[in-house]
């Protein structure tokens, strides 16, 4: 399992960071993409303030993806917090 910042993890995917904030940003597009078709009225366009939530799972999910797919970014410390942390 590579620790170093800017490369890739062996990880399983699902075991990964980001994978938690990807799958709430899915869950997040679904549950407002269908707020959003069971309120529709016929006749009524799609102008909604609904997908502020749309986009905000969106960003989420991509931000996850990015997060899954990278590995551990420079920040992240193995034993949590920063590693500009005074000891």
């Amino acid at each position: 399992m590579s620790t170093q910042p800017g490369q890739p993890s062996k990880k399983p995917f699902f075991r990964r960071r980001g994978t938690p904030l990807m799958i709430t940003g899915l869950i997040l597009v679904i549950v407002f993409g269908l707020f959003m078709m069971a309120d529709r009225e016929p006749g009524q366009g799609l102008m909604t303030p609904m997908w502020i939530g749309v986009l905000l799972g969106l960003g989420m999910a991509g931000y996850g993806l990015y997060r899954a797919l990278k590995g551990p970014g420079m920040l992240d410390n193995p034993r949590g917090g920063t590693g500009n942390e005074p000891m």
